[in-house]
């Protein structure tokens, strides 16, 4: 019976997770798409001003565009399309956009990847070493360390490591090991204070036992959820650092689409971004 209820009470969380999950993605999705059709400028044609062109044509190509654009029939028939795997033409690039995210989703999934993972283990070693041993000579260092990073900004990171032509994933993951090492010294330091740690203390019990019984095993479902945190901030970290460094990723591309007020890119980047955050929130919390 109790498993039952258990199997019952995870479908159903699955089922509003899911539920949860494409709702976020189509409201996000219009909502990139309307933050590009009404930025200042987006009507602005360049050939207006070409000579070549009569005043006639150049009110015909404007009335095309603002029919082709409007954004409840762009965004309806997008999302029919995108359903079938075609996300139109990039205009910047006039390029299909699914053959710009295919050649460079491996470059940004590679970086993800090596930041995510070195910011959860730094952050995560610098969180320990600052609530389990409680020497102050290990706590204020990472506490410094943290603080420092905490104050520059990822561009700033990306720029040193480029000159320094030192791997980015690292630039990537220390701009992330501030965020991972405040929670997680938050949520260490939550159990080690907790009143089963400190009866199980004063019954004797080892360091390794305590630490995986009393401290990691409780903590493990905010920890993966932090997990699903992290490669969203790191995500978020490769808009510039992609930029700046000239690599040619999904967040190099991003940041000439905004340039060039790319509809059909940025939506797509748009769903792709959203999708990445709901999924992960929806993943963390089916972990709790």
């Amino acid at each position: 019976m109790i498993s039952a209820g258990r199997e019952s009470t995870f479908a159903t969380r699955f089922a509003l997770g899911l539920l949860t999950f494409l709702a976020t993605v189509l409201l996000g999705g219009f909502a990139a798409s309307a933050l590009v059709r009404y930025s200042p400028g987006f009507d602005i044609d360049e050939n207006a001003w070409n000579p070549h062109l009569s005043a006639v044509t150049v009110a015909a190509r404007h009335a095309r565009l603002e029919t082709e654009n409007g954004l409840p029939r762009f965004y309806l028939r997008y999302l029919s399309r995108a359903a079938h795997g075609d996300f139109g033409k990039s205009e910047a690039f006039n390029l299909p956009v699914s053959e710009l995210l295919k050649n460079r989703v491996l470059v940004s999934a590679s970086l993800l990847t090596g930041g995510t993972l070195g910011g959860l283990v730094l952050g995560g070693l610098l969180a320990w070493l600052a609530v389990w041993p409680r020497r102050v000579i290990l706590e204020i260092p990472a506490a410094v360390a943290s603080g420092l990073l905490l104050a520059v900004p990822p561009a700033v990171l990306a720029l040193f490591f480029f000159f320094r032509e030192w791997p980015l994933w690292l630039a990537v993951a220390l701009a992330l090991l501030p965020r991972v090492f405040g929670t997680a010294r938050s949520l260490l330091g939550t159990w080690y204070a907790s009143p089963a740690l400190l009866a199980a203390r004063a019954r004797g019990l080892g360091s390794a036992t305590l630490a995986t019984r009393y401290v990691l095993a409780p903590a493990a479902p905010q920890l993966a959820a932090l997990v699903g945190v992290a490669v969203v901030l790191a995500f978020g970290s490769l808009i510039p650092i992609e930029g700046l460094c000239d690599v040619p990723g999904l967040g190099q591309l991003a940041l000439k689409g905004a340039l060039a007020r790319d509809l059909p890119l940025l939506s797509a980047l748009g769903l792709i971004i959203t999708a990445l955050v709901a999924g992960v929130q929806w993943l963390g919390d089916l972990a709790r």
